[in-house]
């Protein structure tokens, strides 16, 4: 497994214990640490694709709002 692969898997784990939390918080640091290792764009897709499914738009808001 490539060290892009293993830091991607590890600020996804991060991802899903903040969402479990509920705190923006949290939220904020992984997506400020995701844009910083893996690149804005990588983490804009990995938004899109994984959290589009599972949170409602409120959700969402309150997670980057």
């Amino acid at each position: 497994m490539t060290f892009d692969t293993q830091m991607t898997l590890a600020l996804l784990q991060e991802l899903l214990l903040a969402l479990r939390a509920n705190d923006p918080d949290d939220f904020k640091a992984w997506l400020s640490l995701g844009i910083e290792r893996l690149g804005e764009p990588v983490v804009m897709e990995l938004l899109l694709d994984g959290l589009n499914p599972i949170l409602t738009t409120d959700e969402a808001d309150s997670l980057v709002g």
